[in-house]
């Protein structure tokens, strides 16, 4: 049976811990993001095929790979407001690496990335039991998984990582995952310049990634994420720690008292 939705899936930042001392030194990005670009099955072809809008626009010749941190700001400004007008949903998981109680626990090689996707998958897993309804019971609520194939990782092992956390679950770990939304053993991985979903994906998590990630100068672009946030996943009226997830929360708390992230008080 086809699930409902499918959920493309891409990062931005790195994953190490070697962290600036002044703000336009050379080091480890302070944030990591990761954020996820989800259609519904019958829509998803029609709304994918957007990127060839956004190649139109930027005068990108057909079939270019259109990579977020290789644009222009005009032209991210441009990719975010065709993103507004599609029939999607975003998610973005955002690790703030220096806030970490225990860093050396994740400088073990994918530990940050898959702490990441346990957050993502959490609120994902939510997302299609939210969207569930009652005139289709048999395919509702359900999300395919497609990753950004990165070079070296061990899909088999992010596999087995998901199938224990579901175990643990069974045995009485606090798991929030809901397993029945989400066929983790059916996960995909792609590469983005063969699947215009992830290049939406690259596009979602560059959004995230510049709204919190501070340039060499200081500052952070959250146009960017503002523009498309009438698409970012709420529970309710909320959200916060749901389309947009800052970990750990300390970090995203008091905004106002944090340079380049005034905008958050005011993001809805």
């Amino acid at each position: 049976m086809e699930a409902s939705f499918v959920a493309y899936i891409d990062e931005s930042g790195d994953e190490g811990f070697k962290f600036r001392r002044r703000v336009n030194e050379q080091a480890s990005s302070d944030w990591f993001v990761l954020a996820a670009f989800v259609t519904r099955r019958g829509t998803g072809p029609r709304v994918v095929r957007s990127i060839e809008t956004v190649r139109g626009e930027l005068k990108l010749q057909p079939g270019t790979h259109v990579h977020w941190k290789k644009l222009k700001h005009v032209e991210k400004v441009r990719y975010s407001q065709i993103m507004a007008t599609l029939d999607t949903t975003l998610l973005g998981v955002c690790v703030h690496k220096p806030s970490l109680l225990e860093p050396e626990k994740f400088q073990e090689r994918y530990r940050l990335y898959f702490y990441a996707v346990r957050y993502l998958l959490e609120r994902l897993s939510w997302l299609a039991r939210d969207q569930q309804g009652p005139a289709r019971p048999d395919r509702a609520g359900t999300i395919e998984l497609v990753f950004s194939n990165r070079q070296g990782m061990p899909y088999e092992e992010m596999r087995r990582y998901l199938c224990l956390l579901r175990k643990q679950q069974q045995a009485g770990r606090d798991i929030r995952i809901e397993f029945d939304r989400l066929p983790v053993e059916k996960l995909r991985t792609r590469t983005p310049d063969k699947c215009m979903g992830l290049q939406l994906a690259d596009a979602t998590a560059g959004a995230f990634f510049n709204a919190l990630e501070r340039d060499r100068f200081g500052n952070t672009e959250p146009r960017y994420l503002q523009t498309v946030s009438g698409l970012l996943y709420r529970h309710g009226e909320r959200i916060r720690g749901y389309g947009l997830k800052i970990v750990p929360t300390e970090a995203g708390s008091r905004p106002h008292t944090r340079k380049g992230l005034h905008w958050l008080t005011q993001f809805k």
